[in-house]
C-alpha cells in the first residue's frame, strides 16, 4: 500500500504542469485538478491504512527481537558473564531493538518512496522529454557511486563511536551501581575524574564522526544543487528557447526536479541513518553473538515459547556439553533432580578457560552421601571456591566426572540439585517476597499463590527473619534497593538462607553463610540449619573453622587437591594442615 500511495505522489507533477498548462481550457485545467485531489486524498487514506498496519503487525516484531535476544543471552553459559561487562551487555540489548526500528523506517519512508517514484519519473519524463528522462537516471547512478563512496568512513566512525559508547554506558552503570564503595572512600572524584576522561575520547571520537557526516551532506548537497538543478534547469530552457521541447514538457521537468529533490533530501537523510544505525547494530549484535543468527536459532525450535522451553529442559545431550554450557538453569516450574543416595567428585580437574594450562582443581576425588555433611576448608586461592561453582554448574569438568547415584551428570542437572547459600548475597530490585521466593514456581492461580506465600513466610520464620520483615511498613512487599542496599548484610545472608529452606534441594551448598551474623542469631540459624539438612547432602566451605563442628567429615584443599580428609578430632590428632590452620586461628593470627 505505501507502494500504492508514492505512485499517487509521484504523479503529482505531471498533473500540476498540465493543469498550469491548461489555462485555454478550464474543463481540462478541472479534470487535472480533481485528479490531484483525488490522488492526495487516496494517498492519505492508504498511508494512514499501512501506518495502522505497521504499528499492529510490524513494530511488535522488533520487540519480539528484544525477547529472543534477551532469551539468547540467558542461554550462554556462565564464563560469557563473567567476560563481559553486564552493563555493556544490557545497553546493547536494549538498544539493538531501537537500531532494527531505525533501519526498518530508513528503508520503508526514505528508500521505499524514491524506489517507487523514479520509474514513474521516468515514465511521465519519457512521454514529454527523452532527454531528461536520460538526465536523471545518469545522475541517480552517478549519485548512488559518489554517496556510497563518502559514506564509508562514516560508517567505519559510528561503529568505532557506539563501541566507545556502550563502554562508557556499562562504566557509568558500574559506578551508580558501587555507590557504597564510592561513598566509602569518598571517591566522588575520582569517578567524575575517570568519567570525565572517558567523555573526553567520546567528544573525539563523535567530533571525528560528525565531520565525516558533514562532508557525506555537503557532498550529497553540491550533486543535487549545484549539478542536478544547473544541469535540468540549463538544459530545459536551452531547449525550449531552441523549439525542441514544449512548454509543458519543460514545467514537467522542471516540476520533477522539485519533488525528486524533496524525496532525494530524504533519501540522503535515511542513508545517514540508515549508516548509523547499522553501525550501531552491527557493532552491539557481533559483541553479544559473534558469527551467530539467533533469530534463525529462535525459529527453528519447535514451538514459539522454545527459547524457555530449551533453557529448562533436563536432556542429558545439554548435560553432557563440554564447553560448560549452562543452558537450562533451574527455570521457575522446572522439576528438580533428587539426590536417592550420593553425590561424588571421581578425578575431578579444573582449568578456567581463559587459562587452560593452569589447573585450579588437580585430580580432586570426593564423595557425600545423602544426609552426610561435608566441610570444605584452606586457604584463598587454593581452590575452594572453583569447586563451588562447579557444584553449582557454572563450569563443567576440564576432565573427570561429576556423579549422581554412579551417573554422570553436567552442569544443568548439578544447578537444578542444589541449593545455595553464598557469603555475600546479592538480591533483585523486587520485593522482600519475590526475592525469597525466586527459586520457587510463582503460579497465578489465586489459591496456590497464597500457598506459596505461606510456604514464603514459613522459610523466612526458619530463618529468623520473619520478625524483622513483618516490622517493616510494607512488610514483604518492601522493597529492598538496587542489590539489597536497604538491607544489612546479615539480613541479605538470611533471605539467602530462606531461599534455601523454600527450595526443595537434597543437596544444600553453604559458601560460609552466617559470617554476617551476629553470634545470638548465628546460633539460631545453626541450630536451623541442622534441621534443613537433616535428609540432605551438605557441603560448606568455611572461613571460619569453629563453624564446622556439627559436620561429619573435613576436606582440607591445598594447591588445589584433596590435602586432608576426616573429622575434625581425627585431624586435629594427625597434626597435619588442618591442626596448623585450626591452631593458628584460635589464637587470631589468620582468618580465611
Amino acid at each position: 500500500m505505501r507502494a500504492l500511495a508514492t505512485v499517487l505522489t509521484a504523479l503529482h507533477p505531471f498533473l500540476l504542469a498540465s493543469m498550469a498548462t491548461s489555462a485555454d481550457d478550464p474543463d481540462r485545467a478541472l479534470r487535472y485538478l480533481l485528479l490531484l485531489f483525488i490522488s492526495g486524498l487516496a494517498h492519505g487514506l492508504l498511508w494512514a491504512i499501512t501506518d495502522f498496519f505497521v504499528a499492529h503487525r510490524l513494530n511488535p516484531l522488533t520487540y519480539e527481537l528484544k525477547r529472543i535476544l534477551f532469551n539468547t543471552v540467558w542461554a550462554d553459559d556462565y564464563r560469557h558473564f563473567v567476560d563481559r561487562p553486564s552493563g555493556k551487555v544490557s545497553s546493547h540489548v536494549n538498544d539493538i531493538r531501537r537500531h532494527v526500528q531505525m533501519l526498518f523506517d530508513s528503508a520503508h519512508y526514505g528508500f521505499l518512496p524514491m524506489i517507487v517514484s523514479i520509474p514513474v519519473y521516468v515514465v511521465i519524463l519519457l512521454r514529454t522529454s527523452p532527454a531528461n528522462a536520460g538526465v536523471y537516471l545518469l545522475f541517480v547512478v552517478g549519485a548512488c557511486v559518489v554517496l556510497a563512496f563518502s559514506v564509508r568512513p562514516v560508517h567505519r566512525r559510528q561503529r568505532h563511536l557506539t563501541d566507545t559508547t556502550a563502554v562508557n554506558n556499562g562504566r557509568v552503570f558500574d559506578s551508580y551501581s558501587n555507590f557504597v564503595n564510592v561513598f566509602s572512600f569518598r571517591a566522588q572524584g575520582k569517578e567524575i575524574t575517570r568519567n570525565d576522561d572517558q567523555i573526553d575520547g567520546l567528544i573525539t571520537d563523535d567530533r571525528s564522526f560528525s565531520h565525516s557526516l558533514s562532508l557525506y551532506w555537503a557532498i550529497a548537497s553540491m550533486l543535487i544543487r549545484g549539478l542536478l538543478w544547473a544541469a535540468i534547469i540549463g538544459f530545459n530552457w536551452f531547449m525550449f528557447d531552441q523549439g525542441r521541447i514544449s512548454f509543458t514538457a519543460m514545467v514537467i521537468a522542471i516540476t520533477v526536479l522539485v519533488d525528486f529533490t524533496s524525496q532525494y533530501w530524504n533519501v540522503v537523510h535515511f542513508i545517514g541513518e540508515w549508516v548509523d544505525k547499522s553501525a550501531a547494530y552491527r557493532e552491539g549484535y557481533t559483541y553479544l553473538f559473534p558469527g551467530r543468527n539467533v533469530v534463525a536459532e529462535h525459529y527453528k525450535s519447535s514451538t514459539a515459547n522454545s527459547a524457555v522451553d530449551h533453557l529448562a529442559s533436563d536432556s542429558k545431550a545439554s548435560d553432557e556439553m563440554p564447553n560448560g554450557s549452562t543452558k537450562g538453569l533451574n527455570v521457575s516450574g522446572s522439576e528438580p533432580r533428587r539426590l536417592q543416595s550420593h553425590l561424588e567428585f571421581r578425578n575431578v580437574s579444573f582449568a578456567y578457560p581463559d587459562q587452560p594450562d593452569q589447573l585450579i582443581l588437580d585430580d580432586v576425588s570426593l564423595r557425600v552421601t545423602k544426609g552426610e555433611k561435608i566441610g570444605v576448608v584452606g586457604r584463598s586461592g587454593e581452590g575452594k571456591s572453583t569447586l563451588i561453582k562447579l557444584l553449582l554448574g557454572f563450569y563443567a569438568p576440564t576432565s573427570g566426572q561429576i556423579l549422581v547415584d554412579g551417573e554422570p551428570v553436567g552442569p544443568d542437572t548439578l544447578a537444578r540439585l542444589q541449593a545455595y547459600v553464598p557469603q555475600d548475597t546479592s538480591l533483585f530490585q523486587e520485593t522482600i517476597e519475590y526475592n525469597i521466593g525466586y527459586g520457587v514456581d510463582r503460579l497465578d492461580h489465586s489459591t496456590k499463590k497464597a500457598a506459596t506465600s505461606t510456604m514464603i513466610r514459613d522459610a523466612a520464620v526458619k530463618a529468623r527473619i520473619d520478625e524483622f520483615i513483618t516490622g517493616l511498613p510494607s512488610s514483604y512487599d518492601t522493597l529492598v534497593g538496587e542489590r539489597g542496599i536497604k538491607l544489612s548484610l546479615g539480613q541479605r545472608q538470611r533471605i539467602a538462607i530462606a531461599r534455601a529452606f523454600l527450595k526443595d534441594a537434597d543437596l544444600l551448598v553453604l559458601d560460609e553463610a552466617t559470617s554476617a551474623l551476629d553470634s545470638e542469631t548465628e546460633s539460631l540459624i545453626q541450630a536451623s540449619l541442622v534441621d534443613l539438612w537433616d535428609d540432605k547432602a551438605a557441603i560448606i566451605v568455611a572461613h571460619r573453622l569453629a563453624t564446622l563442628n556439627d559436620v561429619d567429615r573435613i576436606v582440607v584443599i591445598e594447591h588445589g587437591q584433596v590435602a586432608e580428609m576426616g573429622t575434625r578430632d581425627e585431624l586435629l590428632a594427625q597434626r597435619g594442615r588442618f591442626s596448623e590452620l585450626w591452631n593458628l586461628q584460635r589464637s587470631g593470627m589468620i582468618s580465611f
